[in-house]
């Protein structure tokens, strides 16, 4: 690749400013030499490797967050290939789903779901979010190519691809077959905005701190007008569809008397709502003697011959925020839900499925829900049922896409029973490793205890169609195309498997005629689907899907604990428990997570702040591996890290900078001296110094292997970094002299055999981590003299520790020797005395015999660095 200066020759290195340049030469150099390729065609016996790539959306540009990802998904391949494992590499495309969806609402300007369907049409609609996800496939290929991430992007798996969907189909059928979908009537995060349910999943990515009302409304007793049952809430909004009210049946409640008027609240917070003020305590009563006491309605808008506005007792009030007393709206709520469920309860919408604030509610009619605070609150007030109001600082969720606040609303949709399987997603979570470990048991395993049913319909248009087709009694659930073209009678191996073409499909059955019910599915549930639908699983591909399962290793930002890590989990757990023999479990072995990239301020990267950072920057001024390196190097995975170019730059430039003047250093003096590649010098020949930079080297590729191997890619590069600042600053700066010596001599040929291979040795140890810096240095230092060695360094097999270059004791003895060393150093600029100035005497204190051999062994050595006569 590159040409030396002339025969036994090495090329001189350059200027490392001009990495971009080389860098670009480098990935023309694999390409045309199809080094990729010929990396897995080399390891194809070997033992696979498994890799998942978590399939971004290209419906935007991507970031330098994404450079990240896609960084820690190929330093471990590049490791494991070294290793002579099988590692293919499959790319793949989230190509349905909300982000999709909200991105072309917005570019047609219309998000009311109705009036798209009627403006629009689902036809139309869907034609444009097809047409987006391959908008920016091009830019998304371009930046992978040139932040040398190998992986295969010419079979890529789709989400949209009728292959795909059939194979997503046939696990949803797996599911039907053994009860683990059904419908249901239940309170669900929605997003009123776009018109869809969300999964626990999704709300869990849009929490954010925010300020809401804070607000304590007297019910008056029915009986004893005098007398308030005093409740606490944050949502004003609910309160026209209030229904009942919730005590705690075991909690003490008392009536406190301030002037005329006496309220009720639980005895452990009369703290929390009089504060300094003390009124007088009269009656006490547990929350079951208020069991079925009558109050007043706030509002009495729903028309309803149900018995309501009563007290019930429930567990789940608790002392810890408000009064004690809990308002019940039973379709804003899973707890108010179950309540009014359990006591027939009528169910009053106030607000509709468009997040407005029903006709009929005339205090705030027309408003979205979260407006309609001020207007109800204000009336309470007026009428004297406000005890008092103010703010709250606390967690609300809004739409992860839209941005908007959510409500809970009750509806009917359809759910996978993931809770029938909470002992073995928690059992399979210990079966994984985490990086960092804190996830397994904290931000994971929290959210597994707590796992409720995956809400899986989406009453959307573009994704995945549910493939359940109805007589409006009774369910079909179809598994493959096959199937329904069977049910269907005629050929439909051509159909698109999206709305609106799959609404068209009718069949008859039993005597009775079926339709497709509406909804589409969770796009994580798509995404979540992709180690079995890349492979078109079951339907083809058996023993390739057989050897591409489970995942020794999947990689993405942290926040996927909630999405794609947490689907693939759950969908692995189900198959596991229904067919252990068949599918393994856990669904993935190892996962890095990741912090999230932020600016130079530590805030979070938007275009509204015009502060995100375009990778292609970095790029152009530092080059790609730079920004590898800094990312693996900077901080453990999971911290949030600060990226400017000046971050990256100071970040690497030591190490950078370091490597290249001795890489510089040895191929200056080796040319004068003509030596080509040393030869080698058996160890017993070497001197101390040789010896001791030898078993450095063995000492990092034991740590450097074991490091990676336990996914520590900041272990690997610091202890790279720490050993080439002593090549250089130890090694080297001691055996100049060797080095610059006229002529030839045994041990100036030591000198260069031991750098050559600490060089080499660093050379093929940075390759998975910096693989076109890597590839820069092995032809200059190997290829270009050694046209018989492998044609690139992703060639090379990863080294080897050996037991005869392995020497503890004397790395403990040159180590005492640096800490003398250092310690002078630090007495003489105490003292303001520069090390230039010679002194008679050193003194130091051995810790114990083995420094003080040490020290015994190499006295001239620190007596020359201290420049000290004794």
């Amino acid at each position: 690749m590159i040409e030396p200066p002339g025969k036994g020759l090495f090329p001189t290195p350059g200027m490392l400013s001009d990495a971009p340049a080389r860098e670009l030469q480098v990935l023309e150099f694999w390409r045309d030499a199809k080094i990729f390729e010929r990396s897995l065609e080399q390891t194809k016996d070997g033992t696979p490797y498994v890799m998942f790539e978590g399939p971004p959306t290209a419906n935007g540009r991507p970031g330098v967050h994404h450079v990240l990802a896609r960084a820690f998904k190929d330093l471990y391949p590049r490791f494991w290939t070294m290793r002579g494992r099988f590692v293919r590499r499959k790319a793949g495309w989230d190509t349905h789903g909300l982000p999709v969806e909200h991105q072309i609402e917005r570019e047609i300007g219309i998000l009311d779901k109705s009036k798209l369907e009627a403006e629009v049409g689902i036809a139309e609609f869907n034609r444009r979010c097809r047409e987006s996800v391959y908008r920016y496939v091009d830019d998304w290929n371009r930046m992978t190519v040139r932040m040398a991430y190998w992986v295969d992007l010419e079979h890529p798996y789709v989400t949209l691809d009728t292959s795909y969907i059939e194979s997503v189909w046939w696990l949803l059928k797996r599911l039907w077959e053994n009860g683990l979908i059904y419908q249901d009537y239940k309170s669900v995060p929605y997003d009123p905005r776009i018109g869809a349910t969300l999964s626990d999943g999704e709300v869990a990515l849009g929490y954010r701190e925010t300020d809401d009302p804070s607000v304590y409304v007297r019910f008056r007793l029915k009986d004893d007008p005098s007398t308030s049952l005093l409740a606490w809430t944050t949502t004003p909004w609910t309160l026209p569809a209030n229904m009942a009210l919730a005590v705690h049946p075991e909690v003490t409640y008392v009536v406190a008397q301030r002037g005329d008027e006496k309220l009720i609240v639980a005895e452990p917070l009369l703290h929390k709502v009089f504060g300094d003020e003390q009124p007088v305590i009269g009656k006490r009563m547990k929350g079951a003697d208020l069991a079925g006491v009558h109050y007043l309605p706030l509002y009495d808008y729903c028309a309803s011959e149900k018995d309501r506005y009563y007290v019930i007792p429930a567990p789940f009030v608790t002392t810890e925020d408000g009064t004690g007393v809990v308002h019940v709206a039973h379709a804003s709520g899973p707890d108010d839900l179950a309540l009014g469920k359990a006591r027939d309860l009528p169910v009053y919408y106030s607000v509709d499925y468009t997040g407005h604030v029903v006709a009929e509610v005339t205090v705030a009619a027309g408003l979205f829900f979260k407006d309609a605070d001020p207007p109800i609150v204000a009336d309470l007030k007026q009428r004297g049922l406000m005890f008092r109001s103010g703010t709250i600082r606390h967690t609300y969720p809004f739409g992860w896409r839209t941005d908007d606040p959510l409500l809970y609303i009750a509806k009917t949709a359809w759910f996978i029973r993931t809770t029938k399987f909470k002992t073995q997603l928690l059992a399979n979570n210990d079966e994984i490793n985490w990086v960092p470990e804190t996830i397994k048991q904290g931000r994971f395993g929290n959210w597994l205890e707590n796992n409720v049913d995956w809400a899986l319909s989406r009453e959307r248009f573009w994704g995945t169609p549910l493939p359940l087709w109805t007589d409006g009694k009774d369910y079909v659930c179809v598994g493959s195309v096959a199937e329904l073209s069977k049910l269907a009678g005629r050929d439909l191996s051509e159909l698109d498997l999206h709305r609106p073409a799959i609404d068209e499909i009718t069949f008859m059955h039993e005597g009775r005629e079926y339709r497709r019910v509406p909804e589409v599915i969770d796009a994580w549930f798509d995404s979540g689907s992709m180690p079995y639908a890349q492979w078109h699983y079951p339907f083809e591909n058996a023993e390739l899907f057989k050897r591409s399962f489970p995942a020794d290793f999947i990689c993405e930002a942290v926040d996927q604990t909630r999405g794609w890590f947490y689907s693939l989990h759950a969908i692995g757990t189900m198959l596991n428990a229904l067919e252990p023999d068949r599918f393994a479990a856990p669904t993935y072995r190892n996962c890095v997570c990741l912090g999230h990239v932020v600016d130079d301020r530590g805030e979070k990267m938007s275009k509204s702040k015009g502060n995100v950072l375009d990778p292609w920057e970095v790029f152009d001024s530092l080059g790609a591996d730079a920004l590898r390196w800094f990312f693996f190097s900077a901080s453990p995975p999971g911290v949030a890290k600060r990226v400017s170019i000046e971050i990256v730059r100071e970040g690497t430039r030591k190490f950078l900078n370091t490597l290249w003047a001795t890489v510089d250093f040895f191929t200056l003096y080796a040319n004068a001296d003509r030596v080509g590649i040393p030869n080698d010098v058996a160890l017993d020949h070497r001197p101390d110094m040789d010896r001791w930079a030898v078993a450095r080297l063995d000492d990092l590729i034991f740590e450097a292997t074991k490091r990676l191997e336990l996914y520590d890619a900041q272990g690997a590069a610091r202890a790279i970094e720490t050993f080439v600042d002593d090549l250089s600053n130890w090694y080297v700066r001691l055996s100049r002299d060797r080095f610059w010596a006229a002529g030839t001599s045994a041990d100036k040929t030591s000198a260069y055999r031991t750098l050559y291979e600490c060089l080499r040795g660093v050379t093929l140890l940075i390759a998975p981590l910096a693989p076109m810096l890597a590839e820069s240095l092995y032809q200059m230092l190997v290829r270009a003299l050694d046209l018989e060695a492998p044609e690139s360094v992703h060639l090379v097999r990863w080294p080897a520790a050996v037991a005869q270059r392995a020497d503890p004791p004397l790395i403990a003895a040159m180590r005492a020797a640096q800490e003398a060393v250092d310690l002078g150093r630090q007495v003489r600029a105490a003292a303001k005395i520069r090390t230039r100035q010679p002194l008679p005497l050193a003194y130091v204190r051995p810790r114990n015999a083995a420094d003080a051999a040490a020290l015994a062994r190499f006295k001239p050595l620190v007596l020359e660095e201290l420049n000290v006569k004794d």
